[in-house]
């Protein structure tokens, strides 16, 4: 069910948002972009995909549609999600609602969430919006896993941060599924994830490297595909500098022991505002579009509109451990820096400082993760290798 890019590129691009539990804000900030970009001059269709909780329309100061996403997905007359889109007081803005009885597809079979997706890139708009559940359902996931941005927000709470990490994992393992259907690798991919191969839960690097000993085919393929897997995060209800910092901690936390590249793209902060205008039903960014509220919401979109830019210094090391290496420890000092052979010692000092706060024993986007051993091992590494480079970086060639 992974979504291929058309040559004409005439299908509209799809932004998915969704969290790891309820109550991270995933509505607000779908609404609030949606806004935004109807405001610049975009197309834009929002899909309340909350299957069975929708409530997107009260963020928009609307009361609920008539038309709903179930009567496209009963075949009640409705041929495509275009015809039950509603208009929004925001002009360029439309709307489709969820489903309003959970049971109409709570449980979607495949090939209705094939014709789903099929409806949802036929819109006629420049940008859909998917405002997702909660939790790790299939039907989240396989929404999740078509979208050109996947985008999670979070709280700076712990049960917020487990639960992301539970769905990072959750939707690179659906996606690979997906990849392996639509590319013809599937057994070899179900294969790998069979847990009577393994011990304990891998990590995704660790995945792809079991389906390289089966079919190297297949990992270079699935490899190649999966490099555009990289979430877009966004911090939510943010207090003070602590919560701010969350987003690059996460960042850092999520491709070192997970294995999974993430973007921070923005904080959102807490404004009590907002409460009143839920409560009200008038859309936030409507009512105060000058706020920092607003002005981060603006900041966000920009960020996510950027391409993702691959990791070209994992690249350019290979892996951590360089053959033939004049260094006196085994290690690729550049690469437990996640830094490019050629980084400049600005670049060495800003990389340092990035992962030292991430790998502490008290960092905040650490406290859900099994992982002290290796914390320890990793901030022993990052230590040696800043002290390396710090001392020979006048001794590098021109």
């Amino acid at each position: 069910m992974i979504m291929q890019t058309t040559a004409t590129g005439t299908r509209p691009h799809i932004w998915a948002i969704g969290g790891g539990k309820g109550g991270t804000g995933k509505s607000f900030a779908t609404a609030s972009l949606a806004i935004h970009l109807a405001q610049s001059g975009h197309r834009i269709v929002l899909v309340d995909g909350d299957l069975g909780g929708a409530n997107l329309h009260t963020f928009l100061g609307m009361a609920p549609p008539s038309l709903s996403l179930s009567d496209v997905v009963r075949g009640d007359g409705l041929a495509s999600l275009d015809e039950a889109a509603t208009d929004t007081p925001v002009p360029g803005l439309r709307l489709v609602s969820g489903a309003r009885n959970q049971l109409d597809i709570e449980s979607l079979k495949y090939f209705q969430k094939t014709r789903l997706v099929r409806l949802i890139m036929g819109l006629p708009c420049d940008i859909v919006l998917v405002d997702l559940g909660a939790g790790t359902s299939l039907n989240v996931l396989d929404l999740f896993s078509i979208a050109d941005r996947g985008i999670l927000t979070i709280v700076p709470e712990p049960t917020a941060l487990e639960n992301c990490y539970r769905f990072l994992h959750a939707a690179y393992l659906r996606r690979l599924q997906n990849l392996g259907r639509t590319l013809g690798y599937l057994p070899t991919v179900n294969l790998a994830l069979d847990p009577r191969w393994r011990s304990h839960p891998r990590r995704p690097d660790q995945i792809l490297e079991e389906i390289r000993r089966i079919d190297w085919c297949a990992a270079d393929a699935l490899g190649n595909h999966m490099q555009a897997f990289r979430p877009c995060l966004i911090i939510n209800q943010a207090r003070d500098h602590q919560d701010a910092r969350l987003g690059s901690l996460v960042q850092t936390t999520s491709e070192r022991f997970l294995g999974i590249p993430t973007r921070h793209v923005g904080v959102i902060p807490y404004d009590p505002m907002l409460v009143r205008t839920v409560k009200s039903q008038r859309a936030f960014i409507l009512e105060y579009p000058r706020c920092a509220t607003a002005r981060a919401i603006r900041a966000i979109a920009a960020q996510i509109f950027e391409p993702p830019v691959l990791d070209a210094a994992r690249d350019a090391n290979g892996a951590r451990f360089a053959e033939g290496s004049d260094y006196r420890f085994s290690p690729n000092p550049y690469a437990i820096l996640d830094l490019a052979p050629d980084a400049t010692p600005e670049e060495i000092l800003a990389s340092y400082l990035r992962l030292k706060p991430a790998l502490r024993a008290d960092s905040p986007a650490l406290v859900s993760l099994d992982c002290e051993s290796r914390r320890q091992r990793e901030m022993v590494e990052v230590e040696a290798a800043y002290r390396f480079l710090s001392r020979n970086i006048s001794a590098r060639p021109a």
